[in-house]
């Protein structure tokens, strides 16, 4: 006979997972639907700002608009020089092109950073709990799935600081800008002075440079929740759910080298020919929190932003392959499905898709070595492109986000029954990746009728190589009741290719049921 108080009770269970399932799913698509929208428009466009603009709070503006909403341009237009009657740009053009591409290398390798993988310590066969050689390595995965109808769930955080980007010292680094060149102006007022072939001169002031001393401090708290659930012995699927802190500033000193006649020179008051065209503004603009002014020709800039945003959604599908006889050897195929959910103009998100196939061996014994290889496909980003517009109305540019190859190799092992421990190689290609180097820049060849010292200064210059990353991973997993697993880490980088941080710890907590 039905039992109808069982149907109500099924019907309004099967209502309520409904009701998870579309709520999960719209939280997904909304997700999606803002980061699209995001980024129809300029976040930070320096060429369009007024003396009442203000900076923008997303943190791939804190960069560009560390001088200014406008850069470093005039007052007029949201920057901290002086006003003058010739001209208004200035030393906006150079000083985007030398610091963007930093603020695009941060924002690239941000949005890889690694995941504490959803390896089980815990393994199922025919329902029942197996004896664990070992309870699995933390940043990499072993072959093993978890077992049919079998879920794991855990939540991890972890903290990153970088403090170099290539062989560039983000704690201390110098940068140099030109200023924009004024074709045609020397024939429009022939009193100003001038340099260069009759036709094709050059007023004297465009050879004036900002020479700079900056830091930039990039803090990264991440939390991750994952999940992994048997579909069948040996296929299992999982998601993960980082939900990320970003805090980002950008100090830097800025001091403008001459080449006019002093304001000594007879005859000289300002905005007149023959004085000094650039210096900064007295008092600091209003609209430019945090800079102090210290002389007409040097100032210091901070600007620094924060956000808390859910990151990048990550699928994994994993099937094993092949077990060999004694089912100690396994080999694993799956793929990873990485959806653009993450603000990427908030360094939360890469700002789109990633397709990463890839492949896993491991072998079942009191040491069990393992290893494994990945290859991320990854689409055209923001975060590659260029934020910086001319127009609130400009659209920004993308480019393709660099490709990932990844490998690693290494060993878990049971100390105790209750004790784990994993040591992993971990090994990143970012392939065609936007790189930098410190370079010189010397105004020796600039033209100087005043006499004014000539000099050397440290900037920086841009380079596209393959960014090949070295990793260790040390880690411990410790057992204090049945199925529940407590699981420190640290990953330490070997070397400056591409963002570097600090020894990055991981504390995390599972449980299988």
């Amino acid at each position: 006979m039905f039992d109808t108080t069982t149907a109500v009770n099924l019907g309004a269970q099967f209502t309520w997972r409904d009701r998870m399932s579309r709520l999960w799913v719209l939280i997904v698509l909304s997700q999606l639907a803002l980061a699209g929208s995001a980024f129809a428009q300029s976040p930070c466009p320096t060429g369009y700002q007024t003396a009442t603009s203000s900076r923008s709070s997303d943190l791939v503006c804190t960069v560009p608009q560390v001088y200014g909403p406008g850069g470093l341009v005039g007052t007029g237009f949201g920057g901290p020089l002086a006003p003058t009657y010739r001209h208004n740009v200035h030393f906006q053009q150079t000083s985007i092109s030398s610091l963007v591409p930093i603020n695009a290398e941060i924002g690239v390798q941000l949005s890889q950073l690694p995941l504490a993988s959803p390896v089980a310590g815990f393994i199922f066969e025919n329902g029942v709990l197996q004896e664990a050689y070992s309870f699995g390595p933390v940043l990499t995965d072993r072959a093993e799935t978890i077992g049919k109808r079998r879920i794991f769930v855990g939540v991890s955080y972890q903290y990153f600081e970088f403090d170099r980007a290539d062989d560039v010292n983000l704690k201390n680094f110098g940068a140099v800008y030109t200023h924009e060149l004024e074709p045609g102006i020397c024939a429009t007022i022939p009193s100003l002075p001038c340099f260069g072939p009759v036709g094709n001169q050059e007023p004297v002031y465009t050879q004036d440079i900002v020479t700079t001393q900056n830091r930039i401090d990039v803090k990264v708290n991440q939390v991750t929740i994952v999940g992994t659930y048997g579909i069948l012995h040996n296929l299992d699927v999982s998601v993960a759910i980082p939900l990320i802190d970003v805090r980002m500033t950008m100090d830097s000193s800025a001091n403008i080298i001459s080449f006019e006649a002093p304001s000594t020179a007879p005859g000289c008051t300002t905005g007149t020919t023959g004085c000094i065209e650039h210096y900064f503004n007295d008092p600091a603009p209003a609209n430019i929190p945090g800079e102090t002014f210290n002389s007409s020709s040097s100032a210091s800039f901070v600007n620094n932003n924060s956000s808390f945003g859910i990151g990048d959604l990550r699928l994994r599908g994993k099937y094993v392959a092949w077990h060999s006889a004694k089912e100690k050897s396994a080999i694993a195929v799956g793929l990873d499905l990485r959806l653009p959910t993450g603000n990427a103009y908030n360094f939360q998100g890469s700002g789109t898709y990633g397709v990463r196939p890839f492949a896993i061996y491991s072998y079942s014994a009191r040491v069990s070595p393992h290893a494994s290889f990945a290859f991320e496909k990854n689409g055209s980003s923001v975060l590659a492109g260029t934020v910086t517009g001319t127009t609130t109305s400009t659209a920004v540019s993308t480019a393709q986000l660099p490709n990932v190859v990844s490998y690693a190799g290494g060993a878990d092992g049971s100390v105790t029954h209750w004790l784990g421990l994993s040591a992993d190689y971990i090994g990143v290609s970012l392939l065609n990746e936007p790189r930098f180097k410190t370079t010189s820049y010397s105004d020796v060849g600039a033209f100087n009728p005043y006499n004014t010292p000539v000099g050397s200064y440290q900037t920086i210059t841009t380079f596209t190589s393959t960014a090949n990353q070295a990793n260790i991973s040390l880690g411990a997993k410790v057992r204090p009741l049945a199925r529940l697993l407590v699981t420190g880490n640290v990953l330490f980088r070997l070397n400056d290719a591409g963002l570097h941080f600090k020894p990055s710890p991981l504390l995390g907590v599972s449980y299988t049921f």
